[in-house]
């Protein structure tokens, strides 16, 4: 069932679950999900997070990182995104790419394309790349001002 007025609404059945989903006049977007089977739960609201303009840095050692990888092709891209999961919530998925069809916003730094999925903006705004060499193999380093906790292995945050 769909009606489009000054708020649009959804609603479908997966499974046992019966989700709404509707956008408000701001352009909020908002899923109510609901299984129905006790009374005690309450429906689990999801919100869709604001698109950020992220601002970001690439160290030295990243970029000499980049420059192995890439070589002279700089038609290619570093993908950075967040993915579900980890010891800590959130896992970064970093990616070189020709193009993608997310969502993404484009910046150019230091000659490379990095992008950025709109949907982890607020997540990856203000973040470091780094890249450091270790005893075991070096690999690539978020530092993100926005973690309010990270695990040890570094890649996974909350």
């Amino acid at each position: 069932m769909t009606k489009i007025h000054a708020v649009m609404r959804s609603q479908l059945l997966i499974n046992c679950y019966s989700i709404n989903a509707h956008v408000d006049r701001e352009g909020q977007v908002g899923i109510d999900m609901d299984c129905g089977t006790c009374d005690s739960a309450s429906p689990v609201i999801v919100q869709k997070p604001e698109v950020i303009n992220v601002n970001l840095t690439v160290t030295e050692n990243a970029q000499s990182m980049l420059e192995q990888a890439f070589g002279d092709d700089r038609s290619m891209a570093l993908l950075v995104g967040v993915l579900s999961g980890g010891c800590s919530g959130y896992m970064y998925d970093l990616q070189i790419v020709d193009n993608t069809d997310i969502d993404c916003q484009e910046l150019s730094i230091a000659g490379f394309r990095i992008l950025v999925p709109n949907s982890s903006s607020h997540l990856l705004d203000g973040i470091e790349i780094d890249y450091e060499d270790r005893l075991m193999g070096g690999g690539f380093k978020i530092n993100n001002p926005n973690a309010k906790s990270s695990c040890g292995c570094g890649e996974s945050f909350a």
